[in-house]
C-alpha cells in the first residue's frame, strides 16, 4: 500500500469584479434620495403653515340626508 500523496487543490477567489456593479447600485440610491428630497422640499407644507390652503377633492359629492323611510 502506498502513502497517500496529497494535491494542493487551493484556488485562490477572484472576488474584484462586483464593484462596477455596486457602483451603480450606489449611485441609483444617491439619485433616488436626492429626487426624494427636492421633492419634498418644493412640495410640503406643513398643515399649521397660514399659506396653506387645502382644496376639496373632486370627486366629493354633496352631502345629503338619508332617505326616511315612509310612516305607516
Amino acid at each position: 500500500m502506498q502513502p497517500h500523496q496529497h494535491t494542493d487543490r487551493y484556488v485562490p477567489a477572484d472576488v474584484n469584479q462586483g464593484w462596477g456593479i455596486a457602483g451603480i447600485v450606489i449611485l441609483l440610491v444617491v439619485a433616488c434620495i436626492v429626487t426624494a428630497t427636492v421633492i419634498h422640499k418644493r412640495t410640503y407644507k406643513h398643515p399649521t403653515d397660514v399659506t396653506w390652503e387645502p382644496t376639496p377633492p373632486a370627486t366629493a359629492a354633496p352631502v345629503t340626508a338619508a332617505p326616511q323611510a315612509p310612516q305607516p
